[in-house]
């Protein structure tokens, strides 16, 4: 295989990011939302995804209405292209799963589940879409850890498709901690992009309130236990079960907000074996792409042959029946025609998050198992 040209992973000197002031884990009790006043920096919004003009060209080609056959691996197309467009095989898949997939303002998130007592919604997403400085100071380890979202004040960063589907809403829905995994100190640092899969993930909670970021930074409310309102004809955030573990061969959608656009696109991708995976790596070494550097790590990861670009980390791999299966992360560069894309799997997402919770006190387990999915 042979690199196209100008197609390259990008680093922090090659891409712009919005991300707000750093926030640690221990101030936001204190901390308002006066202080979410994004600044434009000189930096990667998104180690995972690739991008080159070869790329956003064939975002911007294909954005006509377009019939898009979704039974095999496709590059990347617009999802309003498909949605909009005339009648073919993807937009029934795009249908069930288009509204959960959000525009995050670093980069893009993704709606895991409504599935809780509190009627709160699961979001997760990529850490390194965050920054530095939100899970500690530079170049110090970050502790593995689960907290009160009703504790926290909210941050305005999330921005949906209207609850009828008629296109992305203008407000912002706010932002309540979760999780968070564990970071190496050696790579708490260069903005997180040298995070690995492992590390790269985290949980959030979402309320029904809406803010208008128009003006001055909105202030964000204490998380209010109703209901979200959300674009989901098919219920696919209520319905158990909202995630499933990947299927080698299988073909998945994946979703997010390139910068490059700023509109929701797709592309169709197959999953890899751990076997094909491995070898697609050593593959990668020898060809020099980053990407060969990282061994690929099948308990927490999957492989997948498909596009994704700047922006796009954070976003939903979704399996045919609208389930949740991963979160997108990583992406290779483009060798004659073919990219690869890694994404965490909700398999290591949710074991991580069971795990942590067996480990709190009981009166914390109490107060935070009201925001998770039920476990029976």
């Amino acid at each position: 295989m042979t690199a196209e040209p100008g197609n390259r992973v990008l680093w922090a000197k090659d891409r712009i990011r919005l991300r707000a002031p750093p926030l640690r884990w221990w101030r936001w009790r204190r901390f308002t939302s006066a202080v979410v006043a994004l600044s434009i920096l000189v930096a990667a919004c998104s180690a995972g995804a690739t991008g080159s003009a070869t790329t956003t060209a064939t975002i911007l080609a294909t954005s006509a209405p377009t019939p898009v056959a979704c039974d095999a691996p496709t590059p990347l197309f617009p999802v309003a292209a498909v949605r909009d467009g005339p009648a073919g095989s993807c937009q029934e898949w795009i249908e069930r799963s288009q509204g959960r997939t959000v525009n995050a303002t670093t980069g893009s998130a993704t709606i895991w589940s409504r599935r809780s007592e509190y009627g709160t919604a699961l979001v997760v997403g990529a850490v390194h879409t965050l920054g530095l400085g939100w899970f500690g100071e530079a170049d110090s380890p970050v502790t593995e850890s689960m907290v009160n979202p009703g504790d926290l004040v909210g941050v305005a960063r999330l921005f949906l498709i209207r609850p009828d589907g008629s296109g992305p809403d203008d407000l912002a829905s706010p932002w309540f901690g979760l999780y968070n995994p564990a970071i190496g100190a050696e790579r708490n640092n260069n903005l997180l992009q040298d995070v690995l899969p492992r590390e790269d993930f985290y949980v959030a909670v979402m309320d029904s309130q809406k803010l208008d970021v128009s003006g001055l930074p909105p202030t964000v409310e204490p998380i209010i236990r109703a209901e979200v309102p959300l674009y989901d004809p098919a219920g696919v955030t209520t319905t158990a079960p909202t995630w499933a573990d990947a299927v080698a061969g299988e073909l998945v959608l994946l979703l997010g907000y390139p910068n490059a656009t700023g509109e929701l696109t797709a592309s169709v991708g197959r999953v890899l074996s751990d076997d094909e995976a491995g070898q697609t790596v050593a593959r990668l070494a020898d060809l020099g792409d980053v990407e060969g550097s990282i061994a690929c790590d099948a308990e927490v990861e999957l492989i997948i042959q498909g596009e994704s670009v700047v922006g796009m980390s954070g976003g939903a791999v979704i399996d045919q029946d609208g389930r949740l299966i991963g979160i997108l992360v990583r992406a290779t560069d483009v060798y004659e025609g073919v990219q690869y894309v890694r994404a965490v799997r909700m398999r290591w997402v949710t074991s991580r998050l069971a795990a942590v919770l067996d480990d709190l006190s009981p009166a914390d387990q109490r107060a935070i198992r009201g925001y998770l999915e039920p476990t029976n």
